[in-house]
């Protein structure tokens, strides 16, 4: 794995320079000295090769030596996602930034009993995948939002929804660009929930055979839409 670090890009010509926390993991964690190599990812979505030029674990410069082309996802994928226990949302958040979703967009759903997990810990979590992967912008957070709301969030992307009653079905998917895609909290969503997400032009997604944990419901979701076939 590629090291990077985090810190705001410098005026042209100047060194980049690493907050405490960035020196610390560089030159205590990583154990990087002097003229060692690496990726920096900048304050404004840039990401960059760069060589360490001194510092310690305190305060640490860098010489940006070339921007780094990120290519973008194929499809843009919009996540609206139901409340569910601040833990396993946590856990479901790197899958996200290594999928490449654009935003994630929470939802109080009938069956949510929490709210999204605070700044800090998204912010933690967020940073530390970017880090592993090297996507250089995390996904927007947005919300929460009600149903009736998050169903008219992007109306320019078709809307799918994952639906416990299409456990086992099959169906053609097809799509011309981005997409998005909703998941319920665990316990899935009422059937009046359902029924105001198909009054919006959403189609109800089968996933698969079993029924899902909306972790895994989301993973799936979004690979299914990622790699849907474009229409003949």
């Amino acid at each position: 794995m590629s090291m990077r670090v985090f810190a705001a890009r410098p005026e042209p010509g100047a060194p980049a320079i690493l907050d405490p926390d960035e020196s610390h993991y560089l030159r205590r964690v990583r154990r990087a000295a002097d003229g060692a190599a690496l990726e920096l990812i900048d304050d404004q979505g840039g990401l960059w090769r760069a060589t360490v030029l001194g510092g310690d674990a305190r305060r640490s410069e860098l010489r940006l030596d070339a921007a780094i082309p990120v290519p973008a996802p194929a499809r843009e994928l919009v996540l609206l996602l139901g409340l569910h226990e601040a833990a396993a949302t946590l856990d479901l958040l790197p899958g996200l930034v290594e999928l490449g979703v654009a935003a994630i967009a929470w939802v109080r759903c009938a069956r949510s009993q929490h709210g999204p997990p605070s700044a800090a810990r998204l912010d933690r979590v967020l940073r530390a995948a970017q880090r592993q992967c090297g996507r250089p912008r995390p996904p927007a957070l947005l919300g929460p939002l009600t149903l009736a709301e998050a169903a008219a969030l992007r109306p320019d992307l078709p809307g799918h929804f994952a639906w416990e009653q299409r456990r086992g079905e099959r169906d053609d998917l097809a799509l011309v660009g981005g997409a998005r895609l909703l998941i319920g909290p665990e316990g899935g969503l009422t059937s009046d929930e359902a029924e105001t997400l198909k009054a919006a032009a959403f189609v109800p997604l089968a996933l698969g055979p079993y029924t899902q944990r909306s972790g895994t419901a989301a993973l799936v979701g979004l690979a299914r839409l990622m790699f849907a076939r474009a229409p003949a």
